[in-house]
């Protein structure tokens, strides 16, 4: 099958790791590019090195009214983009009850809720022009209850259950659906947390580099991979998760992750 290419796309979490990552892999492909982050002095220095004409729309996904904004450009028939990179995401590690759960809420709304809102605007348009791939960032982290981690592996259940669905649904009327799910990505996922302590104590071996995990989403994407998970190890250690009991899941994961929360 022949690969897809894009002429426009809008990229979401864009200022940094794998969405920064994801935006330079299209430019060089030649892709014009919508760039979406709260940071707007980044997305203006990221814009002005792109040999490609790139929109900057500075917004907080987790703001309902900011997320309309947004919401309102993958909509729009003028200029409209083919490929939608849903890659915004924050995540917290703790108990829920605890101070990092806090953040639970903007979690699920920029977790999940952009996730939605962004898809559906997108795929009114790429339907009616009979053309289009929505891209979803999920994690492996959302192929088993995580404690300490409850809402964001929850999260991340639901953008690869979402993304299922909604692949579907746009059968046979030129839209794709992507999910990628990556496993320990070096970004500032975890320090904007607070948790790069905890989270160094994982071997090397078990890190990618958002430069690899943003190359092989996007070609996924290409090849209209429904679910796609970087890296051999972690493609094993979802189908482990996929097989064993949840109970030993559970419990195995409550376990690691209590001795990394007596680290706080």
């Amino acid at each position: 099958m022949k690969r897809v290419r894009w002429e426009r796309a809008l990229v979401t979490g864009a200022s940094a790791g794998i969405g920064k990552a994801m935006v330079g892999e299209l430019a060089r492909q030649g892709t014009a590019l919508v760039l979406v982050a709260r940071n707007a002095d980044r997305l203006e220095r990221i814009a002005g090195s792109l040999d490609v004409p790139a929109e900057v729309l500075a917004a907080d996904l987790a703001d309902p009214a900011q997320r309309a904004t947004v919401a309102s450009r993958c909509a729009a028939a003028s200029e409209p983009i083919d490929l939608l990179v849903n890659n915004a995401g924050i995540w917290s590690f703790g108990p829920l009850a605890g101070p990092s759960g806090e953040v639970a809420e903007e979690m699920v709304a920029l977790n999940v809720a952009a996730v939605v809102a962004l898809s559906r605007a997108a795929a009114g348009q790429m339907v009616d022009n009979r053309r289009g791939t929505i891209l979803n960032v999920s994690s492996i982290a959302g192929s088993q209850p995580l404690p300490y981690e409850a809402v964001y592996a929850a999260s991340k259940a639901f953008v690869t259950c979402f993304g299922q669905g909604l692949h579907e649904e746009l059968r046979d009327t030129g839209v794709t659906v992507t999910t990628v799910a990556p496993g320990l990505t070096r970004s500032e996922l975890h320090a904007r947390a607070g948790q790069q302590r905890q989270i160094s104590r994982a071997p090397g071996w078990l890190w990618m580099e958002a430069e690899q995990v943003a190359h092989l989403a996007l070609r996924a994407a290409s090849r209209r991979r429904i679910v796609y998970t970087p890296g051999l190890g972690y493609r094993i250690a979802a189908s482990l998760a996929e097989v064993m009991p949840r109970t030993v899941n559970r419990r195995m994961a409550a376990m690691i992750n209590r001795g990394r929360a007596h680290l706080t």
